[in-house]
């Protein structure tokens, strides 16, 4: 207690030291507080389900000429003949999106769907609030979460009762058989309602079809932990036999075997990996990601560290005569390293309490800026606060331990003398480059990544996404007869240019729907792969697509719904433009081309273009989405009333229409969304910095005074002073950067390499970061080496 009590009245002895102390601290430890939840939530996603080391989803890879291919999809046989094959496999489920409409009485809802099989909830352990995991045994029971039950029912007392449910155009009577948590927010899988995979459209057509790939399967082992080599071999043999015209074309058209010797395999992931995967089978961010956030957190507060003990180190002159005192009346080293130390852990507490804080007040400001819903309260989890008050410990005993440690070791005579034996310069200067080193790898960071995501946002995509109006059709009307019906409807006026409309969107609309389609097919003893796009009439006028050769399709050509269009990397892939064009290609039955469009980016720019085929055919997709291209002087009014004309041909519609503008750049949320992470941490490792600096400089012409006031006597200019006090800390940023441009160059370039489409890393980004540290080194000591250059010598020179 006598420690605490002498240590508290230190700390307030020196309070502009403390409050710099404390001030880095609590901003280093908010900062890493948001940071750490923030990567642990991502490391958290799909975790929570029971017996999860045993629960992995397939997928399939191939390796063409075209490169190495992951995919998730799969036919439908499948999934039930793992189980009947495959001993170790304890269950399986189908799991297909398909959104449709629940109907109680008067009251309809657009639930978002899954058609999954029986076993689906004891796979994946979903808390049920009323049923069990038989719930989806019977063919008529449909599962909902607690969300869609309060909106059908007003309550969770829902289950025996009986709604309509609206899929492929049939009104279905179902039985509510359970009633799940709505999935948390960790959770890969988001649905509203679950019904039995049998009842998916087209199901009949497709259960026996091994060609035809469109949901994904997961499985539960009976025991140990997923192993993707172990089960790649178990499940080779029936790879083999159900995928054999798959590997033979593979094998003709010059694809590469594997380093196992397979030209086709089916690999299984463990779900809980499923959500930071690198083979681009998820949606969610790339797998470094959440390193990334804990590098930024850890080197941020490095910073602060290294503050604090080149802050205690530079300030053990004013303390030597204290430290001589003690040790003369009797301390011991052991006793001043516990008292000194007991210092640094108060003003640690004391940080930890206000970065709390700081933390708490800008959690929902982070929230909505990052599209997160973290609490503080996430820091009190059992495992979160055992690594966090881990993390914390080593931080006191390295912030604070060292610099008591070699404050008390320093040399009693010296001491007493009022001079400093801590020979602490080296370390303060090493400490000092390494703040700088990460202050310019952040800040070349920050250039390179707002570069290329203003690159992405402005870069021309091959159609003209500006004032052209994507409407989501969604569930409960005819997809046609709406097209139809929106087209009569915006006819008569006249800022109304062209209507279209597309099974894929362009972007991501605010349905949060992102979807392709691939076919494959023979072609002259040759196998080719295409993206494929239902379109409508008018798509290329609508958005801008320029046709290389041939023409669009044609009303008045009454066969052209059996007619494609391709893009030019389609038709290189078949031998040319001249080539195929007027030829017929084997998709859909016979298919002819009668065009060939420019490239364009339908997908987003991290890929590069790839085979596209347009086709107008009505039986193979239906269209999902209505484009209307405009020309107006307001786009807000004009969303206002194409959405008020929309309203009247479906009432029903739920989810907002958009411009392809909002829909192009919500594609780059999580590019944005760490972006302005790596920003705010460029910023709060530069304000650290400089407050260390600023007392830093502070401690160091105060020792250097009387030096100061000699030099001004003898004639020294207040130029020359200013020069000789900040030399050499812009010296230490000259040696920072020389050690951070080449690691900045490589980390940029890896990060470059996950877009297709990329700037190049030009020199002035370098000088640039080096400018701006330097400027901001300077700005920090400028105005106290002005102030001491500008002093009066006989002051600082009287007491000789």
């Amino acid at each position: 207690m006598l420690n605490i009590k002498t240590a508290w009245r230190s700390i307030l002895k020196t309070k502009s030291l403390s409050l710099i102390h404390i001030l880095g601290l609590a901003i280093a430890l908010g900062s890493a507080i948001i940071l750490f939840l923030t990567a642990r939530f991502e490391l958290s996603y799909d975790s929570f389900y029971k017996d999860v080391d045993r629960i992995g989803l397939l997928y399939s890879k191939s390796q063409p000429e075209r490169g190495v291919e992951y995919n998730t999809s799969m036919p439908a046989p499948l999934g039930p003949l793992l189980k009947k094959e495959l001993p170790n496999v304890e269950a399986v489920t189908r799991i297909a999106n398909g959104n449709v409409v629940i109907r109680n009485g008067s009251k309809e809802i657009e639930s978002s769907n899954k058609f999954v099989d029986e076993e689906f909830l004891s796979i994946l352990s979903f808390p049920i609030i009323k049923g069990d995991q038989k719930a989806l045994s019977d063919l008529g029971n449909i599962v909902i979460d607690e969300s869609m039950a309060e909106r059908l029912f007003g309550s969770l007392d829902a289950t025996g009762k009986q709604v309509e449910v609206y899929i492929q155009g049939t009104w279905i009577p179902k039985t509510i058989s359970a009633i799940v948590e709505t999935p948390p927010n960790n959770s890969s899988l988001k649905f509203t309602s679950l019904v039995r995979f049998e009842q998916k459209p087209n199901y009949q057509d497709d259960k026996d079809r091994w060609d035809n790939v469109n949901h994904e399967v997961i499985v539960k082992l009976k025991d140990g932990k997923i192993n993707e080599q172990k089960f790649a071999k178990e499940i080779r043999s029936l790879t083999q036999q159900y995928y054999k015209s798959n590997i033979e074309n593979l094998k003709r058209d010059g694809a590469t075997a594997d380093k196992d010797g397979q030209y086709f395999s089916l690999q299984i992931i463990p779900v809980a990996d499923f959500h930071l995967s690198n083979l681009g089978i998820a949606n969610g961010p790339s797998a470094s990601f959440p390193w990334i956030l804990l590098t930024i957190a850890g080197l941020i507060v490095f910073i602060a560290c290294s503050n604090f003990i080149n802050l205690s180190l530079a300030n053990s002159l004013l303390r030597s005569k204290e430290i001589g005192t003690r040790k003369t009346l009797g301390g011991t080293i052991k006793h001043l390293v516990v008292q000194l130390w007991t210092e640094a852990f108060l003003l640690c507490i004391i940080a930890l309490v206000f970065g709390g804080l700081l933390a708490w007040a800008l959690l929902p400001e982070y929230n909505a800026s990052m599209n997160y819903r973290l609490t503080i309260l996430d820091i009190f989890s059992p495992t979160n606060l055992l690594i966090f008050l881990g993390i914390f410990l080593v931080i006191t005993l390295i912030a604070g331990g060292y610099p008591a440690w070699k404050i008390a070791n320093s040399n009693i005579i010296h001491s007493l003398k009022g001079g400093s034996s801590v020979k602490s310069s080296r370390i303060r200067n090493t400490l000092t480059v390494l703040q700088f080193v990460i202050a310019i790898l952040l800040i070349v960071s920050t250039i390179v990544i707002s570069s290329q995501l203003n690159y992405i946002s402005n870069r021309p995509l091959g159609y003209n996404k500006s004032e052209v109006i994507s409407i989501p059709i969604g569930s409960g009307i005819d997809h046609e007869d709406a097209l139809n019906r929106m087209r009569v409807a915006l006819e008569k006026e006249s800022w109304v240019k062209a209507v279209s409309g597309s099974d894929v969107n362009m972007g991501l609309g605010n349905d949060g729907t992102s979807r392709r389609s691939v076919f494959g097919f023979n072609q002259d003893n040759r196998e080719i792969t295409t993206n494929y796009m239902r379109i409508d009439y008018d798509y290329l006028k609508t958005l801008d697509i320029k046709l290389l050769a041939g023409r669009d399709f044609d009303r008045s050509f009454a066969t052209d719904t059996n007619s494609v269009i391709l893009n030019k990397k389609m038709a290189e892939q078949m031998g040319g433009i001249d080539k195929v064009l007027g030829t017929q290609i084997n998709l859909n039955g016979k298919s002819l081309v009668i065009g060939v469009i420019h490239d364009f980016n339908f997908q987003d720019l991290r890929k590069k273009v790839e085979s596209l085929t347009l086709s107008i055919n009505p039986s193979v997709f239906a269209v999902d989405y209505i484009f209307v291209r405009v020309e107006t002087q307001d786009l807000s009014e004009t969303l206002a009333n194409v959405e008020k004309i929309w309203k009247t041909v479906n009432p029903k519609a739920t989810v907002a229409i958009s411009y392809l503008d909002e829909n192009t750049q919500n594609m780059y949320k999580d590019d944005r969304r760490f972006s302005g992470i790596v920003m705010v941490g460029t910023g709060i490792a530069i304000v650290i910095s400089c407050m260390g600096l600023f007392a830093l400089a502070l401690l160091t012409i105060n020792r250097r005074v009387k030096e100061i006031g000699i030099r001004k006597v003898l004639g020294s200019s207040i130029a020359s002073l200013i020069l000789l006090l900040s030399k050499d800390f812009i010296k230490l940023v000259g040696i920072a950067f020389l050690i951070a441009a080449p690691i900045a160059l490589w980390m940029m370039n890896k990060y470059l390499e996950m877009y297709a489409f990329r700037i190049g890393i030009q020199w002035w980004m370098f000088a640039l970061a080096a400018l701006i540290t330097v400027f901001i080194a300077w700005s920090t000591i400028a105005w106290q080496t002005l102030r001491a250059a500008r002093a009066n010598p006989v002051d600082s020179l009287r007491d000789e």
